[in-house]
């Protein structure tokens, strides 16, 4: 084999690998950027119904809604990685090794060409690219430029899929919202929207009649309603039960009453008003009331 061709054989291995090197760079790149935007949107929220799936894979848990979004992400990412890499054709090394030294332009093709030919002009063309061909530089043919780039690229999508991942993390949808928008409300939960939709009505209505008012205070806010949670108790009313009746609960043995001595009462009548008063008064009170009386 002669020494150029033996520096084109490298390049094009060289070529191939870095070619396969940029594809998983590609992938990566795409799979990160879809898996960031779904995180963003809270999208494991729409694979939660698949969490009673979830296993351990070597003492690590594996949870079936991070798996899917995962699947979701990569799925895409390997659809556009092949296509460009499907348009993207392999690199000629010859032309390349022609584009930087246009000393090997002509000359390497046709000598390559004429590898496996002998004759006095082609070995002395062999022997005049084998020697120009040994100053040939692979990072002049092959640069290592975009390769850097995207391993940069992708530790920034690391980056901030760990920012994302973190629960106090913003999103785009919140959890909760998505949740309510792609599970069906029952009919308690509609009940319970209606009732607290009516209740704001009713205290927007509030709010604008107490707006509307000609008092001279102002009151700032909206109004409020206090729900005041209770025990319900049962009132028992008794029969001919009036205004100051009480009941009690009464034993269930009857009380027996023992009767006293009956001792017997002798009445005596009260003293009149006259009696009291003192002796030397009395004459005088007798005699002013019957003149009173003939007066009268």
């Amino acid at each position: 084999m002669r020494p150029f061709v033996d520096v084109v054989l490298k390049l094009e291995k060289t070529s191939r690998r870095h070619r396969y090197c940029r594809g998983l760079l590609n992938l990566a790149l795409i799979f990160l950027l879809f898996y960031t935007l779904l995180l963003y949107v809270s999208a494991p929220v729409i694979f939660a119904r698949y969490s009673s799936y979830d296993f351990t894979l070597l003492e690590y848990p594996v949870r079936m809604k991070l798996l899917c979004t995962a699947a979701a992400a990569l799925i895409p990412a390997i659809v556009i990685t092949s296509l460009l890499h499907i348009r993207r054709k392999p690199m000629s090394v010859i032309r390349s090794i022609g584009d930087a030294y246009p000393l090997l332009r002509e000359r390497l093709p046709t000598a390559y060409d004429n590898a496996d030919s002998s004759g006095i002009v082609v070995d002395d063309l062999a022997d005049g690219v084998s020697i120009d061909a040994g100053s040939v530089r692979r990072s002049a043919i092959i640069s290592k430029k975009g390769l850097f780039l995207r391993m940069v690229a992708s530790l920034v999508l690391v980056s901030l899929l760990m920012f994302v991942s973190s629960p106090d993390a913003p999103r785009f949808i919140p959890p909760e919202e998505l949740e309510s928008m792609i599970t069906p409300q029952t009919d308690e939960e509609r009940e319970e929207a209606a009732d607290e939709a009516h209740q704001q009505q009713l205290m927007s209505e509030l709010g604008s009649e107490s707006g509307s008012g000609s008092g001279d205070a102002e009151i700032y806010g909206k109004p409020s309603v206090a729900v005041i949670e209770g025990t319900n108790i049962e009132l028992v009313m008794f029969s001919d039960a009036g205004v100051g009746h009480s009941s009690r609960r009464t034993e269930s043995e009857p009380i027996s009453f023992i009767s006293g001595t009956v001792y017997a009462a002798t009445p005596v009548s009260s003293e009149t008003y006259i009696d009291r008063l003192p002796e030397e008064n009395r004459d005088l009170i007798k005699q002013y009331f019957m003149e009173m009386a003939e007066i009268g």
